[in-house]
């Protein structure tokens, strides 16, 4: 599918654990989707894209990044080029599938806000501890 999408359709299982995680974080969808993404990136394994519906939440792709959609976007592309897959090809179903696996898998880890300090790699807090002191 083209880059050249504005709508995103995540599935129900995504859908349900977003309506969990934002009752139990009082953070919206679109950030806690940001996370999950994000979370989905930093795993080895691709996500399959196979493996999730269609059937749930729809979201603009405005709405969804926001300002920094060019930033999320050259991240997967880059994993997409690491994992030897042509982004002009899969973009759209690979972007989903991160999503997807990415809010599944946040839901799985945080029963409330303070559990997202947690989801941050170690080597990351490390550097902001560094400057900070």
């Amino acid at each position: 599918m083209s880059q050249k999408f504005n709508r995103i359709t995540i599935g129900n299982d995504a859908t349900n654990r977003l309506k969990m995680l934002k009752a139990n974080t009082g953070m919206t969808p679109n950030y806690l989707c940001r996370i999950g993404f994000c979370y989905s990136l930093n795993e080895s394994r691709p996500p399959n894209p196979e493996e999730y519906d269609n059937e749930g939440q729809t979201f603009n792709r405005y709405t969804l990044l926001g300002e920094h959609d060019a930033l999320y976007m050259a991240l997967l592309k880059e994993r997409l080029i690491q994992e030897n897959k042509d982004p002009e090809e899969v973009l759209y179903d690979e972007f989903v599938a991160h999503l997807n696996r990415g809010v599944i898998r946040v839901h799985g880890n945080v029963r409330d806000l303070t559990d997202l300090e947690d989801l941050v790699p170690g080597e990351v807090k490390g550097k902001h501890a560094q400057q900070e002191g």
